[in-house]
């Protein structure tokens, strides 16, 4: 393994991690403008428009399934510099065809490369001291990064040259932020803090069965949250909403999401992780019961917005619970795949799911993931306990 040149936690390291992770999130956080200029400008149906986003994530799962073995072997800064551009080129090269079947092809090959560079992203911040903090920021950048790129494509880029100014306006937006590259470690190791559970020990491998049921929790969260941010654009416009007021509410509902994440990153530690998500999903729970209510935009806006706050809260904090377990570090870059799983298999399901007259079976399957994912998180918070207190 190379020597870290650059301390992981430092000032520099952080920056770089939450910054190609935001890079490594781009195409998920700009997904409902992605899907909804891909249907318009080739004529997909919603089936097709589901299986993009599947695509993505069949590329970038088989690259993050493997990175338990790879993820400490290769320098992070020069795998990721070469990962990077080779994302950029497959999205750019999707632009200049017509064919479905070359589309899904250049899309998963994209999804395999920023694999990579939110893999590194993940890594590096699962070794810091204090992780549900820098968690926090480092989902809150995700969302702020899609945020401005949902608010300024619509009305230039995409407003212009429909799919193909989507992707340039990716593209640019990787050219601008490329530089953090060279503030990225070469490689680091898991840093062991003090944990705020007495009965949590940090000495030892990954804390029995639990962090697999925190990662299953993870996979749970991230389908059905998937499942109603790929279709929020499709839900609204079902509903007989502007277009515009549509993609203005995306950017709102990314700043939503970017405070609850924030609101992790400010507490941190102080109240674990457990309770606060079961907060997170509550809320998104309540957010289903108002989205399934059709008609007045307001009342559509306020569960977006709701659903948002409990998505951006509820991730950091699933993941730093998936850190806490994991003493040996090998473990947490596992939470990747299990976000792109989820990410993958959330708005395929949706797209079957969904009608243009009824949004009642995506509402439905989604509160059964968040039951699962309530479940999971409980049985990795008390069996992570139960097991260290055995030992």
């Amino acid at each position: 393994m190379n020597t870290a040149t650059v301390p992981i936690n430092s000032r520099n390291a952080i920056i770089a991690a939450i910054a190609i992770s935001a890079l490594g999130a781009i195409f998920y956080n700009v997904l409902p403008l992605y899907l909804g200029t891909a249907q318009d400008s080739k004529g997909l149906s919603s089936a097709q428009l589901g299986l993009i986003s599947t695509a993505f994530f069949i590329g970038y799962n088989l690259v993050t399934l493997s990175a338990f073995y790879w993820i400490r072997a290769f320098s992070w800064r020069l795998v990721a510099s070469l990962a990077l551009p080779l994302g950029g080129a497959c999205l750019y090269v999707s632009t200049l065809t017509d064919s479905y079947p070359l589309l899904l092809t250049f899309t998963a090959m994209a999804g395999a490369a920023f694999a990579v560079v939110y893999g590194i992203g993940t890594t590096i911040i699962s070794d810091t001291e204090n992780p549900a903090r820098w968690y926090g920021l480092k989902i809150a950048a995700e969302a702020g990064l899609g945020a401005v790129l949902l608010v300024v494509l619509p009305g230039t880029l995409v407003a212009q040259h429909g799919f193909d100014g989507m992707i340039w306006g990716i593209l640019l937006t990787l050219a601008v932020l490329s530089p953090v590259l060279f503030i990225l470690p070469r490689a680091g190791r898991k840093v062991t803090p003090v944990s705020v559970d007495p009965l949590l020990s940090n000495d030892g491998p990954a804390t029995g069965n639990a962090i697999w049921f925190a990662l299953l929790a993870t996979l749970a969260f991230f389908t059905g949250t998937s499942a109603v941010w790929a279709f929020m654009e499709r839900l609204g416009n079902a509903y007989g909403f502007d277009a515009e007021a549509i993609g203005t509410l995306l950017a709102l509902t990314l700043v939503f999401a970017t405070s609850g994440s924030l609101a992790v990153a400010a507490i941190g530690r102080l109240f674990g992780n457990f309770y606060p998500f079961l907060v997170s999903v509550a809320s998104i729970f309540a957010s289903l019961v108002i989205l399934g209510i059709p008609g007045d935009y307001t009342l559509f806006a306020t569960g977006c917005c709701l659903f948002s706050i409990g998505f951006g809260a509820g991730l950091p904090l699933i993941i730093a619970e998936v850190a806490e377990l994991d003493h040996d570090g090998r473990h947490t870059v596992l939470s990747v795949p299990a976000v792109g799983l989820g990410a993958m298999s959330g708005p395929g399901i949706a797209g079957f799911l969904f009608t243009e007259t009824s949004a009642q079976p995506v509402i439905i399957a989604t509160a059964a993931a968040m039951s699962a994912a309530a479940l999971l998180a409980t049985l990795a918070y008390f069996g992570g306990r139960r097991a260290t207190s055995n030992a």
